[in-house]
């Protein structure tokens, strides 16, 4: 019985002294934040102009973030990147930076695809090729007051309403639910 006891106690201080070490600085497991990918990133493109107009019965507004005809997807089955989403172009006003970004809990299950990376990942793999944060910056204001815009859209595993999360730097992050293919 005393040897059963030793080799218990042994296994335990080998246990604390594993996670002891994986939790300190410089070990070898990050946290989950840190463990996320870097949202992909999409800049300013001149010749890609959004709209100014947004059409509240037509788009999904999320924070500064225009979602171009989201509440028309369900009327229609998904037509986009082999016929597992949507196209949704994405509008943010002149001189902003915001994160469209897929909670936790749907990743896997929503995608983003707003650069040729992404549409090609999606048609060779599917919804793992899609990004789960995509990083918008918008051109600079020339002129008059406007939106610059990317096309792209959004690939579902079956039509659903899905919460997207959008954050700008130095401000909450804002939820919102988004109609993919089905009414929220």
């Amino acid at each position: 019985m005393p040897r059963i006891c030793a080799a218990l106690v042994v296994m335990a201080l080998a246990v604390v002294a594993v996670i002891l070490l994986v939790n300190l600085p410089g070990g070898s497991s990050p946290s989950p934040e840190a463990q996320a990918a870097p949202p992909a990133e999409v800049t300013c493109d001149p010749i890609g102009e959004g709209t100014t107009k947004i059409a509240p019965r037509h788009d999904a507004v999320v924070g500064p973030l225009a979602l171009i005809g989201a509440r028309q997807t369900p009327r229609r089955q998904p037509d986009a990147f082999g016929r597992q989403g949507y196209k949704v172009p994405v509008t943010l006003p002149e001189g902003m930076t915001a994160t469209l970004v897929v909670p936790e809990h749907l990743r896997g299950r929503v995608g983003l695809v707003f650069s040729p990376r992404a549409q090609d990942a999606v048609l060779e793999s599917g919804m793992r090729g899609a990004d789960p944060a995509v990083r918008f910056t918008a051109c600079e204001p020339e002129g008059e007051p406007g939106r610059s815009g990317w096309p792209g859209g959004l690939v579902v595993d079956i039509p659903r309403c899905a919460t997207l999360i959008v954050q700008v730097p130095g401000e909450a992050p804002e939820r919102r639910r988004v109609p993919l293919g089905r009414r929220c």
